[in-house]
């Protein structure tokens, strides 16, 4: 609510949005909303979903998938320490059309790399980065070492 006003939502902004996000060091969640445009597009096509690692500007896809009518998907398994996108497009005769593509994100390595002669009181007091990562969790984008 505004003030006492009901604020309501829309259900949609009429966008093509595909957002992929970091869950933790092994899943990403993706979500997307296409336009009505892009939906009388798609009419008859196989919609699909694909996951893509990148790496120095190429990528290659990890996995395929057909999320019928959900317009959110969770990628699990991933491996940790990676770079990934997803893009959401159609199959033809065996082969994948994008329509969106995510940004790229980064995917944090699965343990903590301590530095040699750090005290391991640091350690037990901070705990493992997989841990606070799981509990604070964090969205999207590059986590930068500081």
């Amino acid at each position: 609510m505004l003030g006492d006003l009901p604020v309501e939502l829309p259900a949609g902004y009429g966008e093509n949005t595909l957002v992929l996000l970091v869950q933790n060091c092994s899943v990403l969640f993706t979500y997307w909303e296409v336009s009505a445009a892009s939906r009388e597009f798609l009419k008859g096509k196989e919609l699909a979903l694909r996951l893509c690692s990148v790496n120095n500007g190429s990528s290659s896809p990890c996995a395929v998938v057909s999320p019928c009518l959900t317009q959110s998907w969770y990628f699990r398994k991933v491996a940790p320490g990676r770079r990934y996108r997803s893009e959401l497009g159609w199959r033809e005769n065996g082969e994948f059309y994008p329509l969106l593509c995510s940004e790229a994100v980064d995917v944090p390595p699965g343990k903590t790399a301590w530095v040699p002669g750090q005290a391991q009181e640091a350690e037990k007091e901070a705990g493992s980065f997989t841990e606070a990562f799981e509990t604070i969790g964090v969205s999207s984008g590059i986590l930068q070492n500081r």
